[in-house]
């Protein structure tokens, strides 16, 4: 029964969402807008200071663990997470996505012990990336404004709120303790920044602003993840026109 009204209050919550961001940003231009930047560019110099000082030291202490359980808890985290790339399959309508994801959940759930032993990938079971934003923009919803939020740092519009909706969708939403969540929040959040240490260490090395360099890179990440890799071309000529 809480299942089902678990289940039910998710529904809801991504209907209510998914009308609210249709109303506000179908017709969002397709380019970066970024109309509260001195207030995300605080907010970006927040987050780049507790990363400094607190997550990437704890990333760097994460490296330092053996390999095994690094890929263990990474496995079990992607297999947690495929959860929420099943249900937005469905919602997507994408029928042989759904299909290959859903048995690379149940192959590694049950063989692979809860996701911690990747026994898909060797079988050929491909390993996707779906959330509500795609399932936002799938729908017509547009990138509306970009908006940096405290610890989790790029998003916008129509990403932000999306995150309460996978989040409901997640396996972590049903622990019935909120330290349980924080705790296993934080453990991936500190394995998602240990596999991210070489890239932002490049972004330092290359970047002139590294506000801009963020902004610009993750807007063209997410609308590749919408588009599956093929977005329109007057996104990006719309994105080459704003850099000028």
């Amino acid at each position: 029964m809480k299942l089902i009204l678990h289940l039910s209050r998710t529904v809801l919550l991504a209907g209510s969402v998914f009308v609210f961001l249709a109303y506000t940003s179908a017709h969002a231009n397709d380019e970066v807008y970024d109309p509260l930047i001195k207030l995300n560019r605080a907010v970006f110099e927040f987050n780049e200071g507790f990363d400094r000082y607190f997550l990437k030291p704890a990333a760097k202490g994460y490296q330092k663990l053996p390999s095994p359980i690094q890929t263990g808890t990474h496995n079990f985290f992607s297999n947690l997470n495929d959860v929420v790339v099943v249900a937005n399959d469905l919602m997507q309508l994408k029928g042989e996505q759904f299909a290959s994801d859903f048995l690379r959940l149940s192959v590694n759930s049950v063989f692979g012990i809860l996701g911690f032993i990747d026994v898909a990938t060797p079988a050929g079971i491909p390993t996707h990336d779906e959330s509500f934003a795609d399932t936002l923009g799938f729908g017509g919803v547009g990138f509306g404004p970009y908006i940096v939020l405290p610890f989790l740092g790029p998003s916008s519009l129509r990403e932000a709120p999306a995150l309460i909706v996978d989040f409901n969708i997640h396996p972590a939403s049903l622990l019935s303790s909120t330290t349980d969540i924080v705790a296993l929040a934080t453990v991936k959040g500190i394995d998602s920044r240990a596999n991210l240490l070489k890239a932002t260490q490049l972004r330092d090395e290359m970047a002139l602003d590294p506000y801009i360099f963020t902004r610009e890179s993750y807007y063209q990440y997410r609308q590749n993840a919408v588009y599956d890799g093929e977005p329109p071309k007057e996104i990006f000529e719309d994105f080459e026109d704003f850099e000028e």
